[in-house]
């Protein structure tokens, strides 16, 4: 959940210092006819952009085409102008502060090799939590904040249309909470409507509605009943967040309930997760794996008793190698089985929440072994049942001193390409859609600001988003990971193809110095030409040129480069 609050009570502030310093088989699939391997060089030096706009002005950007333009298409000039209301705008972090002419000179070349021969997962799209706009704001990330916040239904339109049209998002996880305040009744097969307030819940399926003209496909519920009062009546005795076992089938009922409310209101759910992290309530488990066995077999039956279509998640849970213990044993049950849609765990183990150890070891091709380990067992379960993976959620949580923006966020598309190297995830999912800006830790796709009343002033962009976007923009739902293979192994590379056809080639150089990059293309159609994307320090979403055969090819010094196929 954003600010991780599901997860992180007042009681439990020891857990989130620990949580922060933690320390599918690839299927080949030859091309009919392959094309004779073929290379291609290519110019990315950076077109340098005006200086950043100041105040609550518009910015004009290179990014995807807004509504009734090409979504996940090439670069294509995109306004950023986002009315906030009352004449406050959103505005973009994207300043231009040129290297010296020397940066851009190669120290060395580089060797990319793209392999359409050999395929590997199909991806489902990028994403975040969303917390509804009316609502309590976290003590936990401002103190001195305000209690409570709104924002206008124009705010709201305008936030939805940045992420999800003009960054290409997809997804979004949702936490219905506070809908069952005490137990409806004593029988956990007859609801008592009179009961639930669905008054939160409403806020979310209004913008699940909202967000969908603007590409919003998979919104998806997790579900938490360690957050304050409201769900305490299906805890243990004494505890903050272990389920009681002996209320396991009104723990179904609440989670039914919550799924016949979407249904209800137009927005049936694809998948949801029993719990947000069901392996986190110290020293033991929210949910026992056996009980988690049990849950998930009569929710699906009560699910599918009702016509509900609903997918469960495996298990959403705090790091992967305890989701790997849940997964095995939910799906080595056939009547588990049939009901799960995908696995998904967050990353709070190996390193992947402190960026000195991410840019230390995976920004230097050295991805920490057990990482390695239990990704690889993770991606090889879900391909035994033919599910996909998903990493769901990943902050850095606190600040982290010693780090610029930049370099904190070069660390997480590190990880990113971990996650789809080792595991082979079909999603990615930072953990806000929106919040406020919190230096040190930059975990927000779009920055919030709110007056002192809690209504909201504006909005922006965040260096995060437009960094995810290097991916997210140009990757659609649908598009198939190819093998990519680098001389370098600082230099990292993902390359895809999208169900149009076109290639996107995404290059992380963590080298101090530019590189020469020299792609080459076998069982693949080499592409006509080339769009450009660049972020560094301070120059981000820098377009570059158009690109053909022929030209020379330079990435800059620790730096993100996009190349979108013609």
């Amino acid at each position: 959940m954003p600010n991780r609050l599901p997860r992180i009570l007042p009681g439990l502030l020891l857990t989130l210092a620990l949580a922060c310093n933690l320390g599918t088989s690839a299927t080949t699939q030859p091309a009919a006819s392959p094309p004779p391997a073929t290379e291609l060089n290519l110019t990315a030096t950076p077109q340098h952009a005006e200086p950043t706009h100041s105040g609550l002005t518009s910015l004009d950007m290179t990014a995807t085409a807004s509504a009734g333009g090409e979504q996940h298409g090439g670069l294509t000039p995109l306004d950023m102008t986002a009315t906030a209301g009352a004449g406050h705008g959103a505005t973009a972090h994207a300043t231009s502060t040129p290297l010296p002419e020397a940066a851009f000179t190669p120290s060395a070349t580089v060797s990319i090799q793209v392999d359409g021969a050999t395929r590997y997962q199909t991806i489902s799209g990028f994403g975040a939590s969303f917390r509804p706009f009316n609502g309590p704001l976290s003590k936990l990330d401002t103190p001195n904040g305000p209690d409570f916040t709104t924002a206008t239904d124009e705010q709201r339109r305008a936030i939805a249309q940045i992420l999800f049209s003009q960054l290409g998002l997809t997804r979004a996880r949702v936490f219905p909470n506070g809908f069952e305040p005490v137990n409806d009744n004593a029988d956990p097969f007859t609801f008592n409507p009179a009961a639930y307030d669905w008054s939160e819940v409403n806020q979310i399926t209004d913008f699940i509605a909202l967000a969908k003209p603007d590409g919003l496909q998979t919104p998806w519920a997790s579900f938490s009943m360690d957050v304050g009062h409201t769900q305490a009546w299906l805890r243990k005795p004494g505890s903050d967040c272990a389920l009681n076992p002996a209320l396991i089938d009104e723990e179904v009922e609440w989670l039914l309930a919550a799924a016949i409310r979407f249904r209800d209101a137009g927005e049936e759910l694809q998948f949801m997760a029993v719990n947000n992290e069901p392996d986190l309530c110290p020293p033991g488990f929210k949910i026992e794996i056996d009980d988690m066995v049990t849950i998930v077999k009569r929710l699906g039956a009560r699910l599918r008793a009702e016509g509900l279509s609903t997918k469960i998640v495996v298990t959403d849970g705090w790091i992967p190698q305890n989701v790997l213990r849940y997964a095995q044993a939910v799906l080595a049950d056939p009547d588990a089985r049939q009901y799960v849609g995908a696995l998904a765990y967050h990353a709070y183990a190996d390193g992947y929440d402190d960026p000195a150890a991410v840019l230390n070891n995976s920004a230097q091709g050295n991805p920490p072994h057990a990482a390695v380990e239990v990704r690889r067992q993770i991606r090889d379960l879900a391909a035994q049942y033919n599910l996909p993976v998903w990493m769901t959620e990943i902050c850095y949580c606190v600040p982290r001193s010693g780090f610029s923006e930049f370099e904190l966020l070069r660390a997480r598309l590190n990880h990113l390409h971990d996650e789809m190297t080792l595991a082979n995830v079909a999603a990615f999912d930072a953990i806000n859609l929106y919040n406020i800006r919190r230096p040190g830790v930059f975990d927000e796709l779009v920055e919030v600001y709110y007056r002192p009343d809690g209504t909201m002033e504006r909005y922006e962009l965040s260096t995060y988003g437009q960094l995810l976007g290097h991916y997210s923009r140009f990757v659609a739902p649908g598009s198939v990971r190819l093998k990519a293979d680098s001389g370098d192994p600082r230099v990292r590379v993902l390359a895809y193809q999208r169900p149009d056809g076109k290639l996107v080639i995404v290059a992380l150089n963590n080298n101090t110095f530019a590189v020469q990059a020299n792609i080459g293309f076998a069982n693949v159609s080499q592409p006509a030409a080339l769009s450009v994307l660049t972020s560094r320090e301070d120059a981000i979403w820098q377009d570059g040129p158009e690109v053909s055969a022929g030209a020379m090819g330079v990435l800059p010094p620790l730096s993100v480069t996009t190349f979108v196929g013609k």
